[in-house]
């Protein structure tokens, strides 16, 4: 196996990643679930094997993560932008919600974190995880309870109640990823993508190119 991956690989192999973390990564969202495999595989033209494995792919991202739970052939990854998830977990009736599953009161973002981990190892995927991902609180809580589900077209999770507020975060978290895909398209390393993409957002533009 080639591990000689060209940016142009590299590139497409991640570009999956880096489309669903676009978001996290211009702190409109606090964290991102996803499952990344052990190993991307790809070819090239000539007929040569790529392989992109966890360790260069976690640290290629640039972002903050949390292996929640590691399995033979992927792992379960929560990608995070710390100051947004800081103002999350800081938030009163999201920290009220956690406390009535046991998470410890008083506790910092990471001890908060490390809870979740936990979580995760005695649950298959612990349903409060909507916090950590920026789901509107009633949403993740009518999930819980089971409440009757409000109909979206298109909707990116289950929404309960007015659905206004999560469509509306649906919406600023698929312009993050419609930006990050213009600027792959176009961009030819991923360096000039992260430099693109950390300018608009410390910019506050509105998402486009």
């Amino acid at each position: 196996m080639n591990c000689l991956i060209s940016e142009k690989h590299r590139k497409e192999l991640l570009r999956f990643l880096l489309l669903k973390t676009a978001a996290v990564r211009s702190g409109v969202k606090p964290g991102e679930l996803l499952r990344v495999q052990h190993c991307y595989k790809s070819r090239n033209s000539e007929g040569f094997n790529f392989c992109l494995y966890r360790a260069d792919i976690l640290e290629t991202l640039k972002l903050n993560y949390l292996e929640l739970r590691v399995e033979p052939e992927s792992s379960l990854i929560l990608f995070y932008h710390r100051e947004t998830m800081a103002r999350t977990l800081s938030d009163a009736q999201n920290l009220s919600l956690l406390s009535t599953l046991g998470y410890p009161a008083g506790c910092e973002m990471d001890d908060l974190l490390a809870f979740l981990r936990e979580r995760f190892a005695v649950e298959k995927i612990p349903h409060e995880v909507g916090v950590f991902i920026g789901y509107p609180l009633k949403d993740v809580k009518g999930f819980m309870e089971k409440l009757p589900r409000t109909p979206v077209h298109r909707g990116d999770w289950t929404v309960f109640g007015d659905a206004a507020e999560s469509l509306e975060k649906m919406s600023l978290y698929r312009k993050a990823e419609e930006f990050a895909g213009k600027i792959l398209d176009v961009c030819e390393d991923l360096q000039t993508f992260f430099d693109l993409f950390v300018a608009h957002a410390r910019d506050g533009k509105e998402a486009g190119i």
